[in-house]
């Protein structure tokens, strides 16, 4: 059987004489672990292209990077917001949303959940330090990224739990957004200790969920994480 085309969003970074277009290579490499066959789509200002993209693909894979901008859900920025790319939000959003419109099996991943969120009608916490109280450690700045950081607890009701086969599993954390309103059609279905969304996914598709940590760090070192990506795999295996 063929391998399904799993397209990976990008962002663009400015070095002194060049502009490139990256990704961490763990995403790719988690991908084909899973048995995918890995396609990074580049930050484009031709929206036209998204049709094209979308008949190239069977899954798409949102990855994580800046802030989106709080404009896109109604809000100005608060001062902890330091870091967004208002031109990677714009084509991002209308890439999902085709792929939406598609049913094509998506994961978003810190970013990409907060992205599918806010695409849905949802909102953010721009600063869960500033704007939640006794919230604990997520930025684990610090920590080496195939650390495990926290818990979290995952509803038995979810395609979550079906992956892992468990309602508490350890992972690592690399930010300092959240999810505040969860977008309509939505279901939480994973939350730290002290209740900040760790997961959501749609009640209706077959496979759009958003994470917010980090498992393409953490499949070489604890193999289970790897679940994730071929649950994504498989659904697109079997819808394309």
């Amino acid at each position: 059987m063929d391998k399904p085309v799993i397209g990976i969003t990008t962002f663009c970074a400015k070095e002194p004489r060049k502009v490139y277009t990256k990704v961490s290579y763990n995403y790719i490499n988690s991908v084909s672990l899973a048995g995918g066959i890995p396609v990074l789509i580049p930050l484009l200002n031709k929206t036209e292209d998204i049709e094209k993209y979308i008949e190239l693909i069977d899954g798409l894979l949102l990855s994580g990077g800046e802030d989106v901008c709080p404009r896109e859900y109604g809000e100005n920025p608060i001062k902890e917001v330091t870091m967004i790319n208002p031109d990677r939000d714009e084509w991002e959003l209308k890439l999902y949303k085709k792929a939406y419109e598609s049913n094509m099996p998506i994961l978003g991943i810190c970013r990409g959940l907060q992205l599918i969120n806010i695409a849905e009608g949802g909102s953010l916490y721009q600063d869960i330090y500033q704007q939640v109280n006794d919230v604990l450690g997520h930025l684990s700045s610090d920590t080496e990224i195939y650390h495990l950081y926290h818990s979290i607890e995952i509803e038995e009701k979810s395609k979550l739990f079906d992956i892992f086969s468990s309602n508490r599993i350890d992972v690592n954390s690399y930010h300092h957004q959240a999810v505040k309103d969860l977008a309509p059609g939505f279901k939480v279905t994973a939350r730290s200790e002290e209740g900040i969304i760790e997961a959501i996914e749609d009640k209706k598709k077959n496979f759009v969920i958003g994470i917010q940590w980090h498992p393409e760090d953490l499949t070489m070192q604890h193999s289970e994480f790897i679940k994730l990506f071929k649950a994504l795999v498989d659904k697109a295996r079997i819808l394309y």
